[in-house]
This record gives structure tokens, C-alpha cells and sequence, in this order.
């Protein structure tokens, strides 16, 4: 059995990495891990937190009162709803949509359970609920937001260029059209 001062170390330990997590994610989303009957099995807990480190993520199994405690510390209000029960939470420290939308699918594929149940999440110290991590997941990715800058800031420079080269195309075309003349006349 862990002395008391031991235990209030390892509950400072977690709390100072719950801070760093919550400081550092871009998006923190709140799942439930265990549902009506058994809870997420090890294998799937594995099989998650490799789909989540895949996009820059982690799973933690966390402490209500101890997340609570760190959002208030944040000024983050509103997260009771969400920190009821067992509880997950998936910490995205790059692309927001693409945490949420690997959670969302991955629960998706865990018939009958639908393991873990998304309850809510935190996205710039806004508190959003099920629905709307719903919505940030259909957002596109931050890869596909930049080609899609990328292509417009272009596309004006291609009809430019397109625009210079036509008189030399054209005149190109007329010296050929000269060239074979002489040659069927010769």
C-alpha cells in the first residue's frame, strides 16, 4: 500500500501532465471508455492509441475531478457534462479534424460497444458537444486546406504565363506553317 506522501506525489505528477496536455493539444476530446456493460479491452486501447500517435495524438484514461481541476486552472468552463463516468481523452497536438475523426471512426468499427463514445471536446478553450466534434471532423485536413491555398495563390501566375507564351505558341505555329509552304513548293 503507497504511503500518503507517495500517493500525493504521483496525483502532482499527473496533474503537472494533465497541465502540459491540456497546454500543448490543439484539440482534447472526451470520450467514454467503459459504456453500459465492459469497458474498452487492452487490445483496443493499443490498436487506438496507434491510430492516434499516427496524427500526432495520445489516449489517456484520466481522473474526472483531476481533468476538471486542470480546465478551471485553464479557464476552461463547462466541462461537467463531459466528465461524467469513466473518461477518456484524446490529446491532438497537430491536426484537430484529423483526432477527431480517427476517434469517431475507430468507435464506429467497434461493434456492438461503439467503444469509445465521444462525449465532447475542447478545441481553443471552447467547449464543444458530441455534435460538433462531429462537424470539426468532416473538416478537411490542415494538408488538404494548404494544397487548396497553395492552388489559388498559383492558379493567376499559370493564366499569366499562358497569357506571355501565346504570341511566341503563335508565331511558332506560323513559321511551321511557312517552313512545310516552302517545302511542298520546292
Amino acid at each position: 500500500m503507497p504511503t500518503h506522501a507517495e500517493a500525493m506525489k504521483r496525483k502532482t505528477e499527473s496533474l503537472d501532465e494533465l497541465r502540459k496536455s491540456f497546454k500543448e493539444a490543439t484539440i482534447a476530446v472526451f470520450a467514454d471508455s467503459r459504456g453500459e456493460a465492459a469497458g474498452m479491452t487492452v487490445k483496443m486501447m493499443t490498436e487506438l492509441r496507434k491510430r492516434l500517435h499516427e496524427h500526432k495524438g495520445e489516449f489517456r484514461i484520466v481522473k474526472n475531478t483531476l481533468a476538471l481541476k486542470v480546465a478551471r486552472e485553464m479557464g476552461i468552463q463547462g466541462l461537467e457534462e463531459h466528465l461524467q463516468g469513466p473518461t477518456g481523452i484524446a490529446f491532438g497536438y497537430a491536426d484537430p479534424a484529423a483526432i477527431a475523426k480517427t476517434l469517431l471512426d475507430y468507435s464506429k468499427e467497434q461493434k456492438p460497444t461503439n467503444l469509445p463514445r465521444v462525449k465532447g471536446a475542447v478545441l481553443e478553450n471552447n467547449v464543444y458537444d458530441a455534435k460538433k466534434v462531429q462537424d470539426i471532423a468532416s473538416l478537411p485536413s490542415r494538408e488538404v486546406v494548404l494544397a487548396q491555398l497553395l492552388s489559388m495563390i498559383i492558379a493567376p501566375h499559370r493564366q499569366l504565363m499562358g497569357i506571355i507564351n501565346a504570341p511566341g505558341r503563335s508565331m511558332a505555329t506560323v513559321i511551321d506553317a511557312w517552313r512545310r509552304k516552302q517545302e511542298e513548293n520546292s
